[in-house]
């Protein structure tokens, strides 16, 4: 009996894989043919758009803004993330706390709806791939124009891809974090086995070549465009996708290697991809994705480490002073309109708020010893991490730095002081408003720092996609007559500027970038 049914058996056999292999190949047939239509449908979309719009770049200027706006909110995710492991690393035997439980659930709802806005971008101008020759003469576009377009869709994908590298990490280190994403949540709108489809759309093979001939096109065409460095809008794409973790993994990712992970899901690319990363412990895991939250830079600032101009600056600040820094060399500062990229305030040492009686105030009292001379952390400013304590060593890790005092009137100088210097420490522990909304409080950027502790000023502001926001050049612009700001000092390009030139140079640098951006 046995001997009878081998034959079937191996014959049963072969017809299962001969289907599974059709079946596979009609499925990629169909999905080839999806593809290729999605590509058609997004150039006629785009083509619409180019009918109804005379200035193109006006256009991409404005679905640039709020394509910047989903990379900064991935970016605070991750930093928010970041903290929450380097607590359970500490915690690995503990429950995860309620607090943390609570930023999870909201991050994973959050993380989704950016998700689907991402992938939105993604689409939206990948098909600049098939615009010929012919087609950019007919609608009257640049050749730098259609490169920012397909820029933006490709920075959308990376990122993407980044996020799913980013959380895949985090769920190789803490089983508890990989139950606590899958589980649903009613409360937080979260549906189950939500890890599961990330991790299958990540690994899609369809997806993973389209972005493999993404990075191909944007290679080619970047070494045709000339100087660049006077279009900070293109110079903030191409470094942003430069520096994506994802750029290079997925374009060294070979089709054998695509076809292994689908069948594998998190796959064994990606394990290896993470164990690399985890060899070097969790520092060195917190430095590779440090370059995707913006603590990764691609040099040093020219005043990093300097402590002659540590000193210099230190016997000059005085409590609520400001300060400007400019860096180049990151990501962030091509995000920000206009020269200066950053903006923290000086709130004095020990001695200075003794003199000020506030030394101890209920509000300054939890941090003595961050202010204290050992640790020497008097500047509060607005990171991705929250509004903090720094020291003014860890700041001038920056080529520029302007120091802008406030002019207070005589009569109300000590109750001014007092109450700015209050509402600065109040700021502390807030977390970053990726929305740089001013008329929120309950989350603060840098430049919204200054806003809201000194509100004797009439602080100038821009309505941007939508939002009432303040850029450090916006701070800046109030020192140029001297009032209600004066230029205490300006170093610029890691030297300082002689006193008598420096109010005219910081003019011109905020004049000029204004103009590029």
């Amino acid at each position: 009996m046995s001997k009878q049914r081998t034959p079937k058996r191996k014959y049963l056999k072969y017809i299962l894989v001969g289907s599974i292999v059709t079946i596979c190949g009609i499925w990629y047939v169909i999905k080839q043919f999806s593809n290729e239509k999605q590509l058609e449908r997004c150039w006629e979309n785009v083509q619409l758009k180019l009918a109804a719009h005379d200035d193109l770049d006006a256009l991409l200027r404005t679905e640039l803004g709020e394509f910047q706006l989903l990379v900064e909110q991935s970016l605070v995710i991750r930093s928010q993330m970041l903290e929450i492991v380097r607590e359970l690393k500490e915690t690995e035997d503990e429950p995860i706390s309620p607090k943390n439980l609570e930023i999870l659930k909201e991050g994973s709802k959050f993380a989704i709806e950016l998700r689907n806005e991402l992938y939105r971008f993604a689409e939206m101008y990948e098909c600049a791939i098939l615009a010929d020759e012919r087609d950019l003469k007919v609608y009257k576009i640049e050749p730098r124009t259609r490169m920012k377009a397909f820029m933006i869709s490709l920075g959308a994908a990376l990122t993407l891809y980044d996020n799913y590298l980013f959380g895949a990490m985090m769920f190789e280190e803490d089983k508890r974090l990989r139950r606590l994403i899958d589980d649903p949540d009613k409360g937080f709108g979260v549906e189950a086995n939500q890890l599961l489809e990330v991790v299958w759309e990540a690994n899609s093979i369809r997806k993973q070549r389209r972005i493999k001939k993404g990075i191909q096109f944007f290679e080619e065409e970047s070494e045709k465009m000339g100087d660049t460095s006077l279009d900070n809008d293109y110079e903030y794409l191409y470094t942003l996708i430069q520096s994506s973790p994802s750029y290079n993994y997925l374009k060294s990712l070979r089709k054998r290697d695509m076809v292994k992970n689908k069948f594998v899901l998190m796959g064994t690319i990606t394990r290896d991809y993470i164990a690399e990363m985890r060899n070097d412990g969790f520092d060195g895991i917190s430095k590779f994705f440090g370059n995707s939250v913006g603590l990764i830079e691609t040099r040093k600032g020219k005043l990093y480490d300097n402590k002659k101009v540590a000193e210099e600056l230190r016997s000059q600040l005085q409590p609520l002073d400001i300060l400007l820094e400019k860096t180049p060399f990151r990501l962030t500062d091509k995000l920000i309109p206009g020269h200066f990229g950053h903006v923290a305030i000086w709130v004095g040492n020990e001695a200075e708020l003794v003199n000020l009686g506030l030394w101890d105030h209920e509000i300054i009292k939890p941090y003595h010893n961050q202010i204290n001379a050992q640790n020497g952390h008097n500047i509060v400013e607005a990171l991705r991490s929250g509004v903090q304590l720094s020291s003014l060593e860890h700041f001038l890790n920056v080529d520029d730095v302007a120091i802008l005092r406030p002019i207070f009137s005589k009569e109300m100088m000590k109750d001014e002081q007092t109450e700015a210097l209050l509402l600065a420490f109040r700021q502390l522990g807030k977390e970053y408003d990726f929305n740089f909304d001013v008329n929120t409080t309950e989350k603060i950027v840098c430049s919204e720092l200054a806003y809201v502790s000194y509100p004797s000023i009439n602080w100038p502001t821009e309505k941007t996609v939508g939002r009432h926001t303040i850029s450090p050049d916006n701070v800046a612009r109030l020192c140029w007559e001297g009032i209600p700001l004066e230029l205490v000092t300006f170093y610029h390009d890691g030297t300082l500027v002689p006193q008598e030139k420096q109010l005219d140079l910081l003019v011109r640098l905020m004049d000029a970038e204004g103009q590029t951006k």
